[in-house]
């Protein structure tokens, strides 16, 4: 069965009523859906309900997968807002009656087969082939994060899985993460060079035969295990795609740091620095991953909201209403620039807020939102940092 027949009943569902082509004006407080729309030449192929429509005439055998428009297609953040603001769902299961992100990795899926997909999409699954990495980064760096300080046991039962941002491109995530649960007595190893990449870059591009092939490497090394991660790609990829791609039985035992925080801060296992004076402002980005696709939003401000010297404070635009980072879906590969653009809406109501730090809690959001503070030249006024920091800072 093709990728596309799998998702028809979605497709068809579509009724292109155009809730996904709505665009207002923050400032009013009233929600722009579409980052591509937004930001494009308004083609219907930039949009989720053209994008539906190109998977119906390809399913209708209407059209060939050599005719669809391949930059479109690819530059979908697939970060989900669409799906939120549709709101139809199935009565039966709860779940989304039109997945719009599950139809535009479908079409990637059929591009790739095809050979038709771009180059920057390709190099992820070059870069995994041979170095189990996204990044392309060597095999053993793959612990390089690693300080002398941090404690890691050589077979435990709980697993920290730092993934590959955090472990070539972010170490002080995974530097941090590994901190605090030193911090709190909890015991873990790590895989090393026997990590392999999630495999989620490797999905939204369409790559699924080497999506199964580090899957099952992963499932391998982890099952029965507790799993630890500090990015959001890969804790929803764990839960949420490997059952899709090798079957029921293959979920795995994985939390997000944000998720066992709370926790370890009520128990009193992570205690924080008292503090005096005027506390410093922040505000909270909500990663796509974590929330519109998982519905972790609570979590995270509860975290910053027990720390004695912060002030949390919205953007307009927050929890399931939030504004992608830019960096979702493999866009910054398909097209840099475009990122960058969709990045640059969520600044100004960064510093609306009063904050000088924007707290997330994924690398690649921390990673796309800072790329985007530099382009602005804003690097003065802000800067975006992992939740994992603030706490380890704070502790």
């Amino acid at each position: 069965m093709s990728e596309l027949e799998k998702v028809r009943a979605d497709v068809y569902n579509c009724v292109r009523c155009m809730v996904c082509s709505a665009k207002y004006n923050w400032e009013q407080h009233v929600l722009r859906v579409c980052p591509l729309w937004e930001h494009s030449a308004g083609f219907w192929s930039n949009l989720p309900a053209g994008r539906n429509q190109l998977a119906l005439e390809i399913l209708e055998g209407n059209l060939d997968v050599s005719e669809l428009p391949v930059e479109a297609i690819y530059e979908c953040l697939l970060c989900a807002n669409c799906r939120q603001q549709c709101g139809a769902l199935d009565l039966a299961t709860g779940k989304p009656f039109i997945d719009q992100p599950a139809i535009t990795k479908a079409l990637r899926a059929e591009l790739f087969a095809a050979g038709l997909a771009p180059e920057g999409a390709r190099m992820f699954g070059d870069n995994v082939e041979k170095t189990h990495n996204v990044l392309g980064g060597p095999v053993k760096g793959r612990t390089s994060w690693l300080t002398p300080d941090i404690k890691v046991a050589t077979d435990a039962d709980t697993v920290f899985f730092p993934g590959c941002l955090a472990a070539y491109r972010s170490p002080e995530i995974a530097q941090a993460t590994a901190k605090i649960l030193n911090k709190a007595g909890i015991k873990f190893s790590i895989l090393g060079e026997e990590e392999w990449c999630c495999g989620n870059p490797l999905i939204m591009t369409g790559q699924l035969r080497l999506a199964k092939k580090v899957a099952k490497h992963n499932v391998e090394q982890l099952k029965g295990k507790k799993v630890i991660t500090s990015c959001a790609g890969c804790a929803r990829c764990f839960m949420q795609e490997y059952p899709e791609l090798l079957g029921e039985g293959h979920e795995l035992n994985v939390v997000h740091i944000v998720e066992l925080l709370p926790e370890l801060i009520e128990s009193g296992k992570i205690k924080f620095k008292a503090h005096k004076g005027k506390k410093e402002i922040v505000t909270y980005h909500d990663p796509c991953e974590l929330g519109r696709y998982r519905g972790i939003y609570d979590q995270p401000r509860k975290v910053i909201q027990s720390i004695p010297g912060i002030e949390l404070v919205e953007m307009v635009r927050n929890r399931e209403k939030t504004w992608c980072c830019g960096g979702g879906g493999g866009l910054k590969a398909a097209n840099y620039a475009l990122s960058l653009e969709i990045g640059k809406d969520k600044i100004p109501e960064a510093l609306a807020t009063g904050a000088k730090r924007i707290i997330s809690a994924c690398p690649s959001c921390k990673a796309s939102i800072n790329d985007t503070i530099r382009a602005m030249g804003k690097e003065a006024e802000i800067k975006a940092i992992d939740i994992t920091e603030l706490v380890a800072e704070e502790s």
